[in-house]
């Protein structure tokens, strides 16, 4: 007999869904809704729309060029963003971020600053307050709901009256608002809530205020709960079979793929289903390597093909555009609609449904905010249209039968058998950028998840994964700057080593290490600097690779804070040589200079902690003056050629000089040679700037200093030890002069990141130091 009512079952996502209705018998399928859908379905903001993706990001970076452009200048200093329309967008993805978790755990901006008891974050949240000041005026004004404005739904109770209950399948986490709706569902028509808890995610479910163990499974009547009657209904046992789990570790990030490769060849052969099979990945760049190796076709890439891939020929014609704007016909927004359209077309003899789909979406979206756009240039528009676009997903139409996913698409699904690769401690938990603005202890005070609960969200994650398949491979590779998770440890799994049966490529014939005898001599003409003579010290044999047999590593284009700071101080003195530099100063010159969101953000806070040396500044500028900044020099030393710049010298009341070194980060506590240690010293750089700023000043009192620009300390090098060093450097000079050995000097630090590890053989050496 059928229930008058149906059931409603909510599971965590739309793949879950899915899942669980391929379990069903033929006949009537069950109501089943992800729970995205079920809070859409059951609930609604009165009069207003929820502001298109794409419509909030135009609006956030509208809001954040509104507060640049109209600062008042007593406080124009708290904001450092590139002034143009791409540094507001990349901006407006950070700030949309922090609003999110604003409205997601109910908080007011200015409970922040209540709570931020060291003020760090002062500065920031004065700009971010004006923010969300004109962005949710400009929402109101297009009548668009975000939930950063903080409306409580209306419960559709006509849509719950439908049902005679609800199963609601809990995976991960419920954010404070929709706890506060379930709970007023449940009022209305009985919840039955299934969870399960685990070391991981037992704080997530401290909003049901029971004493739930871990490792069980729990079904729970939240009807009962909100009457204060006992809510557990089953409760059930969940240890973690550790001896279906099996574990390899590998050398290279690629290696993995054939663990892969090869597992899914024996499920399909031992004529396993392929709905209950996986391969799982946390980071969608090695998919690129499954599909290239994939000769037989038997993976499908569930998350989509890349967009930039698939639409290659659209996307150059768009770029082409944005370097080669055509001259503005009509508004900038229906110009990007023309363009758009006839790149299509000639792209494309019939262009591609999802593509135009989507088109006509972002189209129509911008529309309604199209006086916003009035005075954006062509350029800007498309430029918000490719990051768009690239965010789409193009089903793998040509793909086998088993899937790779990522870890959140696997929430509530079982499987047969599994395949993890990249279980790594960076990607295993990983933690986006944005998730890092406010510290643990702020977010501990303010109740909200630490970068730990975050962390432990994500484990939790693959911890089910763990726990509902039955047959687990879980593959990693360690390099110099990668090992595997934790998690393993945490959960005592042991590694094997992969065995070659894995292998892509046929082993390498590997033969005994020679090792290379290297003499040499420096020859007539070269040039030396602080840093290259330091090397020779660290390590004549990396001296001799680099230096004479000219094998230069590639360089790393990383952002370096200190090499920033250097620039902008030199700017600031070049300009205003006696007035001491303050905060404002530098965050003004960063106005100008190229820097994405969190490098913005890096740099403000390292300018905060710079406020003990703007104050040292103000003191040493009263009785000296700022020479130059960033000095080249060139002079001449035991017969070799050096060259360099000093950071800065000053002129003092007395007529002597100071060379001045920054330091603004160093891994232990900065400190000057000492007559106690001189001759054990290595570093001979504040000894070559006193050699070759005294060769131009004959007779000056020169001093030497490193300067702590976190500190606003000024280390002074006693000119004892400075002379003691530059005979020692005249001494190792003059060894250069003739053929020798250049010997290694294995040491674990030096060694670790050396790029020349593998050809000086001290790879193979590890154990001898």
């Amino acid at each position: 007999m059928l229930e008058e009512k149906p059931v409603l079952y909510v599971f965590s996502s739309r793949r879950a869904c899915n899942a669980f209705y391929a379990k069903q018998q033929d006949g009537f399928l069950p109501v089943v809704w992800s729970v995205k859908e079920f809070y859409n379905q059951i609930s609604f903001i009165d009069g207003l729309l929820k502001v298109p993706r794409s419509v909030r990001q135009v609006l956030l970076a509208h809001a954040i060029k509104e507060v640049a452009q109209n600062l008042p200048e007593s406080t124009e200093h708290l904001l450092v963003f590139e002034k143009s329309f791409l540094g507001y967008l990349d901006s407006s993805t950070f700030v949309a971020h922090f609003f999110n978790e604003l409205a997601i755990f109910d908080l007011d901006i200015n409970q922040i600053e209540s709570q931020d008891i060291y003020g760090d974050y002062a500065n920031h949240l004065e700009v971010l307050k004006r923010i969300l000041a004109h962005y949710q005026e400009q929402l109101e004004k297009h009548r668009f709901y975000d939930r950063i404005l903080r409306i409580e739904p209306t419960l559709i109770s006509a849509v719950l009256e439908k049902f005679t209950r609800i199963e609601f399948y809990l995976e991960g986490s419920l954010n404070n608002q929709e706890q506060r709706l379930l709970f007023k569902v449940a009022s209305l028509v009985p919840v039955f809530l299934h969870v399960n808890c685990d070391r991981y995610n037992k704080d997530f479910l401290g909003f049901l205020k029971l004493d739930l163990e871990v490792n069980h499974y729990y079904k729970l009547d939240l009807s009962a709960l909100l009457q204060g009657k006992p809510a557990i209904i089953k409760k059930q046992e969940q240890n973690l079979q550790v001896d279906h789990i099996r574990v390899y570790g590998f050398k290279t990030r690629l290696e993995q793929v054939g663990l892969a490769l090869l597992r899914v060849q024996e499920w399909l052969q031992d004529g396993l289903d392929p709905s209950t099979l996986a391969i799982i990945t946390p980071d969608s760049s090695i998919t690129a390597y499954l599909k290239l190796l994939d000769i037989e076709n038997n993976l499908n890439l569930a998350h989509g093909q890349d967009v930039e891939w698939v639409y290659f020929a659209y996307f150059q014609a768009l770029k082409n555009l944005q370097i080669n704007p055509p001259p503005l016909n009509a508004s900038p927004l229906e110009e990007l609609d023309k363009v758009c359209k006839q790149a299509m077309e000639q792209v494309y003899p019939t262009p591609p449904k999802h593509l135009q789909d989507f088109h006509e979406d972002f189209y129509n979206n911008l529309m309604s905010i199209k006086s916003l756009l009035k005075d954006y240039p062509l350029a800007d528009l498309l430029e918000l249209y490719l990051q768009e676009l690239k965010k789409q997903r193009i089903d793998d139409v040509s793909g086998g039968k088993v899937r790779v996913l990522d870890v959140l698409e696997c929430r509530g699904l079982s499987f047969e058998r599994v395949v993890l690769l990249d279980f790594t401690d960076h990607l295993v938990p990983c933690i986006p950028d944005h998730n890092l603005f406010l510290n643990s202890t702020t977010r501990a005070r303010l109740n909200i998840p630490t970068l730990k609960d975050h962390e432990n969200l994500q484990k939790h994650y693959y911890y089910q994964i763990l726990q509902n398949t039955k047959q687990v491979d879980i593959a990693y590779y360690v390099d110099d700057k990668t090992t595997h998770s934790k998690m393993l440890l945490e959960l005592d799994l042991n590694t094997q080593i992969s065995p070659a049966n894995f292998a892509l490529f046929p082993p390498e014939n590997k033969h005994d290490y020679l090792d290379e005898e290297c003499k040499g001599k420096v020859l007539e003409g070269f040039s030396f600097s602080a840093t290259k003579f330091n090397d020779y010290l660290t390590c004549p044999r990396r001296f001799y690779l680099k230096y004479i047999k000219n094998l230069t590593p590639p360089s790393k284009d990383q952002f370096n804070m200190g090499t920033f700071l250097h620039k902008l101080l030199k700017k600031h003195y070049e300009e205003h040589k006696n007035t001491p530099v303050k905060a404002s100063d530098l965050l003004e010159l960063a106005q100008d200079e190229q820097l994405n969101a969190l490098q913005r953000l890096e740099f403000e806070v390292a300018v905060d902690k710079m406020s003990a040396f703007f104050e040292k500044e103000k003191e040493i500028l009263q009785s000296r003056e700022v020479l130059v900044c960033e000095k080249k020099f060139k002079t001449s030393i035991a017969g070799f050629t050096f060259n360099g710049k000093i950071d800065r010298i000053d002129r003092l009341e007395d007529g002597s000089y100071a060379i001045l070194d920054y330091k603004y980060k160093s891994k232990d506590k900065l400190k000057v040679d000492t007559l106690e240690n001189m001759e054990e010293s290595q570093d001979y750089q504040l000894s070559i700037y006193h050699l070759a700023l005294a060769s131009s000043l004959q007779d000056a009192r020169i001093r030497v200093y490193f300067y702590d620009l976190k500190k606003g300390e000024l280390l002074e090098e006693y000119l004892q030890v400075v002379h003691f060093k530059q005979e020692q450097l005249q001494n190792q000079l003059k060894k250069l002069t003739s053929i020798m050995p250049f010997e290694k000097r294995p040491n674990k630090d030096n060694c670790s990141y050396c790029p020349y590890m593998d050809i000086c053989g001290v790879v193979y050496e590890r154990e001898k130091y």
